[in-house]
């Protein structure tokens, strides 16, 4: 009996498995099939008015892309007529120097390198003029330019006042100081500007100027080691 009762126990769950079994195969996957797919559907519908939304908050930023665009470009890093302009200011400041040193240098040999600067710096500024004119570049005649340069900033104001009052090998002193320190800070502007140009005669002009502005560098140090000696 207890076999028996077991066996039909048996049945009954192979039984019930087979309907669980056939409602799974027939009844679950045909009615649970379209509500699976639903909130798809569902989630297409809502998405449309939410994307739409984000369009139109969108759309306002259109015409400050377009307002940027039109905004002026920035000036070019290099420009040849702004580079040729403050080579001729140099110069010009150069050769005043210059020609006060060849008048008030108290030895031979700081006259002779005052008058190479004159000579180095006028040679360079003919070709710096030459090349101005032919790209119609704004140069300062030398008054002009000497007034509006170095001047207007106080401490180069003060140095030209002592340059002025100063004599003997005190003038030599401040004169080869100040050669020297503006020589290399030319030199250094010329060499951003010679890998900023993208002008061919700009960049051979930069490329003659750097060892003329070296050697100058070089005697003025020389003869002020042996003003101190």
């Amino acid at each position: 009996m207890d076999i028996l009762r077991t066996r039909a126990q048996n049945r009954e769950v192979i039984v019930a498995a087979l309907i669980i079994s056939a409602l799974v195969g027939c009844g679950i996957s045909s009615h649970q099939a379209p509500v699976a797919n639903a909130p798809v559907a569902n989630a297409n519908v809502a998405a449309a008015p939410v994307a739409a939304g984000r369009s139109a908050r969108q759309a306002p930023a259109r015409p400050s892309q377009t307002h940027a665009s039109s905004a002026p470009a920035a000036p070019e890093k290099g420009d040849a007529k702004t580079v040729l302009a403050q080579i001729h200011k140099a110069n010009l400041l150069e050769i005043a120097l210059g020609k006060m040193a060849e008048q008030k240098a108290s030895t031979s040999e700081v006259r002779a390198y005052a008058d190479q600067l004159v000579q180095d710096h006028t040679n360079v500024d003919q070709t710096v003029v030459a090349m101005a004119q032919k790209s119609s570049a704004n140069l300062q005649n030398g008054a002009t330019a000497h007034r509006e340069g170095r001047p207007e900033i106080a401490h180069e104001k003060q140095l030209e006042r002592k340059l002025k009052s100063a004599s003997g090998p005190d003038f030599d002193r401040i004169f080869l100081q100040q050669a020297s320190s503006d020589h290399e800070r030319l030199i250094r502007k010329l060499q951003q500007d010679r890998e900023d140009a993208s002008d061919d005669e700009l960049e051979a002009l930069i490329d003659k100027m750097i060892p003329i502005l070296e050697q100058h560098r070089e005697l003025a140090q020389i003869l002020m080691k042996k003003e101190q000696t």
